[in-house]
């Protein structure tokens, strides 16, 4: 399980850090940059890697001299129990705290679904992108919901990112993402629109991901969850276990909420 982790957390870096224009060392960690969206949160943030002995207070003031000019901060911290320590601190200053967690796919798929699933292109599942993008985490505001989206360009131009979508009556109704690096692949954003929930469409695009992965030689096929929301639950039917838990603290910019 450990091996299993190092090894997510190395692709992470790998991801996180092609994907950045600048990226600084800081006495916690690493800062991430991307100069060109600067207003996408998970791409402007400090990743913390020394927690053992950091209070909230010493992370809140080295993400504001980091990220001055930003109108938001995030911060994870991968340390589960640095997290867990840090996590009632951070809720007192107003911070939005999520506790993530790593999930492996170890066990077999489940029933195999008679959802078929194609692989798209970027320019073809953009407009779903968006879509879903506007009616996640509460509802993101349009700008945050095309500022989102477009990074998924960078990405896959970037990383090789693929995408796989389902249509109903020729619709495009959900999609997940699939990266590789090496060894390591990650799902990623799978989401269905709210009007085609309950027809086994993200079951079926999973399922699809993980045997893509499988083809190209994929070893670990992880996913991040909530560990709080219902999602992990559908995961866990379909073989993905947990191997490790981490913490994001969010600050958004006023009158805006990550979740």
């Amino acid at each position: 399980m450990t091996q299993d982790l190092d090894r997510i957390e190395a692709y992470l870096r790998w991801r996180e850090e092609s994907t950045s224009t600048r990226v600084e060392v800081s006495r916690f960690g690493t800062a991430l940059f991307n100069d060109d969206f600067p207003a996408y949160w998970d791409g402007n943030f400090l990743r913390v890697d020394n927690a053992v002995d950091a209070t909230a207070e010493q992370l809140i003031a080295e993400t504001d001299r980091l990220f001055e000019d930003s109108s938001h901060r995030e911060i994870v911290v991968l340390d589960d129990a640095a997290g867990s320590r840090l996590a009632p601190s951070f809720g007192r200053e107003g911070w939005e705290i999520d506790h993530l967690v790593f999930m492996v796919q170890r066990r077999d798929l489940g029933h195999a679904s008679g959802v078929a699933v194609e692989e798209c292109t970027f320019d073809e599942v953009h407009p779903l992108m968006l879509e879903t993008n506007l009616a996640s985490h509460g509802g993101m505001t349009r700008e945050a919901a095309e500022t989102n989206a477009a990074v998924r360009r960078v990405f896959a131009d970037v990383t090789g990112a693929r995408f796989f979508a389902v249509r109903v009556d020729g619709v495009l109704a959900g999609f997940g993402e699939l990266y590789r690096h090496d060894t390591v692949a990650e799902i990623d954003d799978v989401h269905t629109l709210g009007r085609f929930r309950r027809r086994g469409i993200a079951r079926a695009v999973v399922g699809r991901i993980v045997r893509e992965a499988r083809g190209v030689g994929a070893e670990i096929i992880f996913l991040i969850a909530d560990d709080a929301d219902w999602p992990k639950e559908l995961y866990t039917k379909l073989g993905f276990d947990p191997v490790s838990r981490f913490w994001q603290f969010t600050k958004p910019p006023e009158g805006e909420s990550y979740r």
